[in-house]
């Protein structure tokens, strides 16, 4: 628990914390808890915005946490595999769907819609910051990784 003087409900308002539209791009990622909005947090929460008919974000698994996603709007096209690109699969994730991503699993997301946008909720499990998530980006596999297949 907590200590006792610290035990208040903090909120981060969207309009305090902007996008990033460079951390993961092509997505337009808000971080509104961390360890930079919240004092002493032990997890990473946030929304990604996913616009029509832009690629998969770069492949990448998490070493130091496991991710939820809470599908909030819109048809998103998720990759996942193992780290070493094994047992590769697609999955059609859709509005009210909620996703579990083990560490060390593989995922790449793209908005399956050339014309409405979609949007998630994350959170990264146990960490305070994303530099503590352990991102691993395979950038020479990727592509081949993110290939639609027949």
């Amino acid at each position: 628990m907590v200590p006792f003087e610290k035990q208040e409900v903090t909120v981060v308002r969207q309009k305090s914390i902007g996008v990033d539209l460079n951390f993961e791009p092509p997505l337009r990622v808000g971080f509104g808890v961390s360890d930079a909005t919240i004092d002493g947090a032990n997890a990473v929460m946030g929304r990604t915005v996913l616009v029509p008919g832009d690629p998969p974000n770069l492949t990448h698994y998490h070493t130091n946490n496991d991710v939820c996603w809470y599908i909030m709007s819109g048809r998103i096209r998720c990759i996942s595999g193992r780290h070493d690109t094994s047992n590769r699969k697609e999955i059609m994730l859709e509005a009210g769907d909620f996703v579990y991503v083990p560490s060390g699993s593989l995922h790449a997301i793209a908005n399956a819609s050339d014309t409405e946008e979609a949007s998630l909720i994350f959170c990264y499990i146990g960490v305070p910051n994303v530099e503590a998530s352990g991102f691993v980006w395979l950038k020479k596999e990727h592509d081949e990784f993110v290939k639609k297949r027949p």
